[in-house]
Formats: structure tokens, C-alpha cells, sequence
């Protein structure tokens, strides 16, 4: 029976010969390993797929990256084979597709399938919207979009395919970091959470091709441009400010994909941390255009209809307005949740939740985080302001401040004073604040009156009292008089 150091070594050894067969171009699978070393099973089916994150691989087989377990389909009435692509697992589901690592098989190469579900192919509508989050995601090509390869269809049910990112979701990452029991070390949510902590990721990977046609280009320019000096990153290493650091770097690049968004035309509309991914070397990818708006194109969505998820939908679009300043406040009140490890918006029930993000403020970012940097929690504020007017008015340039924060240099937000907060809850309130307004100036008056007859009374009484001396003066001296008189007839007599 082998101790339990030397079982970890030797996981160890057959991790480094499956990484090495995986880069002479074999495909071993995760379940090869476990069926030979039986012994070794469950901590091989653990540390494989962690590893291979790590590594930017994409395992055949075995656990999901995200520790659920999830093998190869069928999920949605699919079959394990998709045309040319042979489905391997599921890595996620939302309300518009399924998504599964896939095999291209005519290219050998692994992708990310988004498909369909056979249940909603029959709904027009549906298919629009499908149809349309592909055009508007191929449209797109920046460093941290994920990449649209093409489209198709396969026995009726339509299909795109995108680059395979082996990260995480950051809900999944702020999950592990709220636990921060560090249980589970090997999870890839936990190595992506010690990462965020520390700072440290995996140095960026040159690509030896751009796999999409068009793909912008500029990768390690564009990690470079948000990564640190050698100043700033020595000013942000010690304790937590490696985590703030790490939190705006992931500001910085979706607010910068964003912005490329909007300037093309495309609005995402449902900014949520579960549509961001996080891999191995730190950088954000924004996914999932199911809800995007590009111009000149209709809109499908009908009154009444509630896009994105709640707690992160912002006060203008329960009223159908939304602009590029909605996908900052969505994007704000995911930093948010970021460095708070808490919703700002964190109702259960479903019609407080929707009162509380029409007529409430979120919650202070100081009152969560007080150790928080007062530059970061400001940015972050202003991204979230109730009023679209007083937000950042471009992903860009929140993009810009939070950069400043990282370069150390003065952001150009301000901190709303006390008697600006005042005011804009005047203005949000008008009706209690005109009653409120009423009842300081009935107070006041009233006690203006006080004082006057406080005032009145005392010199009233001040006059009683200059009188009340004067009479007994008066009062002394006839006294006086009269008993020099009665002297007088006393000495005549």
C-alpha cells in the first residue's frame, strides 16, 4: 500500500508524461491513466484536468474543468455527433444553447460548440435570436472576445463554433474565493482564485496561429498593455492589493472588449460574471451575445420582456432604454461582486429584487471591503450610479480609470459628497422629498416663532422686572419721606 506522499509523486510523474504526450500531438485520455492505475483513480481524475487548464489543453475525456463531472453528451437531444464534430462534454447551458468541448475532426483541432436545443428549434423566434448572437459574436475580433470559427446545421439543429477557452467562469471563481477554505487546491476554481489572490498567473502563451479568420493580432501587445510596470507591480505585491490589482486587470480588458463592442455597433446586454472566463494566464474573455443588439438589426425582444439576469440589469431597462452605459453598470456591479465576494443585489425574492434595482441605491463598495482601495472603490461606484448621466459614458473610459488605478496615477472619477448623494435622492423622490422638505421648514419656522416670543417674553419680562425695581424705589423713598415727616411732627411737638 503506498504512503500517501509516494501516491502523489507518482501522479505527479504520470501528469508530466500525459502533458508530454499532449505536446508530441497525442490525444491520451484522462480515463486511460485511471483504468491503469486503479489505486490512483480519483486523484489522477482531479489533478489531469487541472493540469491540463494549466497547460492551455483541452482533455479528451474525464471531469469537467469546473469539478461537476459532466462527461460527453447527449444534453438537449443532441447526439455525441454534431457533423464534422464529435461532442466530448458539456462545459455549460444557458437560456439561449448548450455549450460542449468538441472535436472538429476534419481539422483535429478542439472548439467550443454552442448549440441549440432541439426543443426550441421549432420556435422562430428563438432561431432568430440564435442566429443572430452568431453574427453579432463573429463580427467581433479582439483579444478578449471569444472568437466565432463559423456556423452551421446538422439535422435541423443549428450550430456555431468558437475557440475552446480552458478557464473558468468568474461566478465560479468568486464562488471559491468566497469559500476560501482552499479544500480542494487542485479544482481549477481554486488554482484561478490563488491566482487572482496572488497575482501569479501562468506567463501569456504566444499563439503559433490565429485560428479565426480576421482575429485580431495584437494578443501579446494587448497583454501588455494591461499588465504592470515593474514600479506598479512591485507598489501592488505585498498583502491584498495583488488582489485589487488582479481585480481591475480583469476591468480593464472586459471594459476594453466592450468598448470594441460598442464601436462596432454591438451591445452585449447581459454582462454578468458568469459570461466572463478566466484562464490560466489571467485573461478575461467576454462570451455569450445571446441577448446582444446590433444596429440595424430588429429587436426580438417583446414589452415586458426582462433581458439579462436581474440583480445585474440596470434601473433603465425595466423601462426599455439601454446603451452602452447599461453594459458599464452591468460590468460595475460585476467588479462589484468581484471584490465584495457578495452581490451588490442579493434579494431572494424575485419582486423585491426588481423594486430594489429600480428605486434603490447599491449598496456602499466601503461598507463591504473597508481594506478596499479608496481609488478602486470610487471607480467602481461611478460605474454603478443609479443615473446612466453620471456613470462612465464609454466602456472606454472606465477602462482608462481602472488602468490609472494600476499604473498608480490620479483616477478622474470624484467621490459624490454626502450632500450630492442628498440631493440625487431628492431628485429620485421628489413627492417625499417635497413632504420632508415641508416638515423641516414647518419645524423650522416654528421654532423661529419659539425664539421670537422667547425673545419678546424675556424683554417683556426684563421690563417687569426694571419696573418692579423702580416701584420699590419709588416705594422706599416716600417710606422715607414719611418718616422724616413724622420725625418732624414729633420734634414740633
Amino acid at each position: 500500500m503506498p504512503t500517501e506522499s509516494s501516491a502523489s509523486d507518482r501522479v505527479l510523474e504520470l501528469a508530466e508524461e500525459f502533458v508530454a504526450r499532449h505536446r508530441r500531438g497525442e490525444r491520451p485520455r484522462v480515463e486511460e491513466y485511471a483504468r491503469r492505475h486503479p489505486d490512483l483513480a480519483d486523484e489522477i481524475r482531479q489533478v489531469f484536468p487541472a493540469l491540463a487548464m494549466m497547460e492551455n489543453i483541452a482533455p479528451t475525456d474525464g471531469p469537467s474543468l469546473d469539478g461537476s463531472g459532466s462527461s460527453a453528451p447527449p444534453g438537449g437531444g443532441v447526439k455525441g455527433v454534431l457533423g464534422d464534430f464529435r461532442l466530448i462534454r458539456e462545459v455549460g447551458r444557458g437560456g439561449m444553447g448548450v455549450v460542449y468541448e468538441a472535436e472538429q475532426v476534419s481539422l483535429g483541432r478542439f472548439v467550443a460548440l454552442k448549440v441549440l436545443p432541439v426543443r426550441m428549434t421549432a420556435d422562430a423566434r428563438q432561431r432568430q435570436r440564435f442566429e443572430r448572437e452568431a453574427r453579432a459574436a463573429a463580427r467581433l475580433h479582439h483579444t478578449n472576445i471569444v472568437p466565432v470559427f463559423g456556423v452551421g446545421e446538422h439535422d435541423g439543429v443549428p450550430f456555431y463554433v468558437m475557440q475552446f477557452i480552458p478557464g473558468q467562469g468568474l461566478d465560479a471563481v468568486i464562488a471559491e474565493l468566497r469559500a476560501g477554505d482552499g479544500s480542494t487546491p487542485e479544482r481549477p476554481a481554486s488554482l484561478a482564485a490563488r491566482a487572482m489572490e496572488t497575482g501569479v498567473f501562468a506567463p501569456p502563451a504566444v499563439p503559433d496561429r490565429i485560428d479565426a479568420p480576421g482575429a485580431d493580432t495584437g494578443v501579446v501587445a494587448e497583454t501588455a498593455r494591461v499588465g504592470l510596470s515593474s514600479e506598479s507591480a512591485a507598489r501592488l505585491a505585498s498583502g491584498r492589493q495583488a488582489f485589487w490589482a488582479s481585480a481591475a486587470r480583469v476591468g480593464v480588458q472586459v471594459a476594453g472588449a466592450l468598448e470594441y463592442a460598442h464601436r462596432q455597433g454591438v451591445l452585449h446586454r447581459d454582462v454578468k460574471p458568469s459570461n466572463l472566463l478566466l484562464d490560466a494566464h489571467g485573461t478575461a474573455w467576454v462570451t455569450d451575445f445571446g441577448l446582444a443588439k446590433a444596429e440595424g438589426q430588429p429587436d426580438l425582444t417583446h414589452t415586458g420582456d426582462l433581458l439579462g439576469t436581474l440583480r445585474y440589469m440596470p434601473p433603465e431597462a425595466f423601462d426599455g432604454r439601454y446603451d452602452a452605459r447599461s453594459d458599464v453598470y452591468a460590468l460595475g456591479l460585476t467588479l462589484f461582486e468581484l471584490l465584495a465576494l457578495r452581490p451588490a443585489f442579493d434579494e431572494r425574492d424575485r419582486n423585491r429584487m426588481v423594486r430594489r434595482v429600480m428605486t434603490g441605491d447599491p449598496p456602499r463598495l466601503r461598507k463591504h471591503r473597508p481594506d478596499a482601495p479608496r481609488d478602486l472603490v470610487t471607480v467602481v461606484e461611478k460605474a454603478i450610479e443609479r443615473d446612466p448621466g453620471r456613470r462612465y459614458q464609454s466602456a472606454g473610459a472606465l477602462a482608462d480609470d481602472l488602468q490609472r488605478y494600476l499604473d498608480g496615477r490620479p483616477i478622474t472619477a470624484r467621490r459624490a459628497t454626502e450632500l450630492q448623494r442628498a440631493w440625487m435622492w431628492a431628485l429620485r423622490r421628489p413627492a417625499i422629498a417635497w413632504l420632508v422638505a415641508a416638515s423641516v421648514f414647518f419645524l423650522l419656522a416654528g421654532s423661529v416663532v419659539s425664539a421670537v416670543f422667547a425673545v419678546r417674553a424675556d424683554g417683556f419680562a426684563h421690563d417687569a422686572d426694571l419696573r418692579e425695581r423702580e416701584a420699590n424705589a419709588a416705594l422706599g423713598v416716600a417710606r422715607a419721606e414719611e418718616a422724616k415727616a413724622v420725625a418732624a411732627r414729633d420734634d414740633a411737638r
